[in-house]
């Protein structure tokens, strides 16, 4: 990286830090009377069900459960779980080193915690970790053998160690992998969640517009995201619901490739994408642009497609909200439109790019992966009272890896949004067609998101 570069990442980068930094309130977390009140929603559940116990699992990668239920949202190294008893707190059962950072989330959310050696580095050696045995602390609680276990987490991703664990304790015949009994609950977001999300969706916006400040000719993918990933963590996003993305040319294969060391090119088309944790809760923006250039009338075309898209979508989601619909309506609609789009193909011919995924998902204490309320042709219930969803609307430009059918890869426009009753917003002021962005700071001004509604 030459002095230049990085003198002119470093002026964008403070530039915006600048001009954000005021508007965002970190002091916006989730109290312990929220925890609280949480742990007791989860036990009358628990209760109507005949559950004794309720039992997560966690990783880097499956947060969202345990960082719901006891703020454990920042958890290293080990592998750790949560447990819920019929009554009383929560118990964070974690390894010696990650132990120390959930220690300090177990303060703050006032859930106890326990070291199992059985959840250390399974190669190394902690001499002096305190460590105590699963029947001691079941024990402590009142759980004894034969008592009945709910696994709220999926079983896609509970580890096998951890099931023979709990099996070996409980009996095979009283262990019940039940994952909607917290999905259900946790799908409904309080004010306090909604805000926490409002203010990282103001960095995503952020970091978001240095990255397209800076999406030029020369540089590589990981010196666009560094000034979106700095810009983050400078405005307090501690952490990344994915790895930032940036694909250009030919990585537009991966769809939702991280940045690499490939250099952007002129010409090529470039997606971006960024999704900062903030509090514990994620927000989210994804948008494509060219670099150097604008798109050609074909490739704008494609782009303008996908926005149409969005639009679509979103129509149909006020729709769905203000007649009390099965969410299904809102895939149908957008389908619908698929059906009747056709685009210049590279052979000349008029055809239908495809979708990659469905049009709406869930987030929270993850970007995309609460494992409950996403929008499919499935989805028979209503939206939700009170959620935080994504609009993830994208085409792709290729049925099979190096064999393009149009002139763009892939495109996408993703954002977060809220819905309060009938009320819907989305969070972020970012247009949807972002192009005029690409290679400037200048403010995003008066040209703004159509479905931008500031939540209060």
């Amino acid at each position: 990286m030459s002095s230049l570069e990085s003198k002119e990442i470093g002026r964008i980068a403070g530039e915006i830090i600048e001009e954000t930094a005021s508007s965002i309130d970190k002091s916006i977390q989730i109290s312990r009377k929220e925890y609280e009140e949480r742990w007791k929603k989860v036990q009358e559940s628990m209760a109507a069900k005949g559950y004794d116990l309720l039992y997560v699992c966690g990783s880097e990668l499956d947060r969202s459960d345990a960082a719901w239920l006891a703020g454990a949202f920042d958890p290293m190294i080990e592998r750790y779980s949560v447990i819920l008893p019929l009554e009383g707190k929560p118990v964070i059962l974690a390894g010696s080193e990650g132990g120390h950072v959930l220690e300090e989330a177990a303060e703050k959310s006032g859930a106890e915690i326990a070291l199992l050696r059985e959840f250390q580095i399974s190669d190394e050696e902690y001499r002096w970790a305190r460590f105590v045995s699963l029947d001691q602390v079941l024990n402590r609680i009142g759980i004894k053998y034969g008592s009945r276990v709910a696994v709220a987490s999926p079983a896609e991703v509970f580890p096998c160690a951890q099931l023979s664990m709990i099996e070996s304790y409980f009996g095979k015949e009283n262990v019940v992998f039940d994952p909607d009994i917290l999905r259900l609950i946790k799908y409904e977001k309080s004010d306090t969640e909604l805000a926490i999300m409002r203010e990282a969706n103001k960095i995503a916006e952020a970091a978001l517009r240095g990255m397209l400040a800076l999406t030029m000719p020369g540089l590589t993918e990981l010196q666009v995201a560094s000034v979106g990933d700095f810009i983050m963590k400078a405005l307090g996003a501690g952490r990344t619901g994915f790895c930032t993305i940036v694909t250009s040319g030919e990585r537009g294969y991966t769809v939702i490739g991280p940045a690499t060391n490939k250099v952007i090119r002129k010409g090529e088309i470039v997606s971006l994408g960024v999704s900062p944790t903030f509090n514990g809760y994620h927000g989210v923006i994804r948008r494509t642009v060219r670099a150097g250039e604008e798109p050609s009338p074909e490739q704008r075309e494609f782009i303008k497609a996908v926005e149409d898209l969005y639009v679509t979508v979103m129509e149909a989601v006020k729709e769905a909200a203000r007649e009390n619909l099965p969410s299904n309506y809102i895939d149908r609609q957008g389908k619908k439109f698929l059906e009747g789009l056709k685009l210049r193909s590279l052979d000349g011919e008029l055809r239908t790019p495809h979708e990659p995924y469905t049009f709406i998902h869930n987030m929270g204490c993850s970007e995309c992966q609460e494992g409950y309320g996403a929008v499919t042709p499935y989805t028979e219930n209503p939206l939700g009272r009170q959620v935080a969803l994504a609009i993830d609307v994208a085409l792709l430009g290729f049925e099979e890896r190096g064999k393009p059918i149009f002139p763009v890869l892939y495109a996408v426009v993703e954002d977060a949004f809220w819905k309060k009753g009938l009320e819907i917003g989305v969070y972020s002021k970012m247009p949807l067609n972002v192009q005029h962005l690409v290679g400037n700071t200048e403010p995003i001004g008066d040209n703004i998101n159509p479905y931008y509604k500031e939540f209060k």
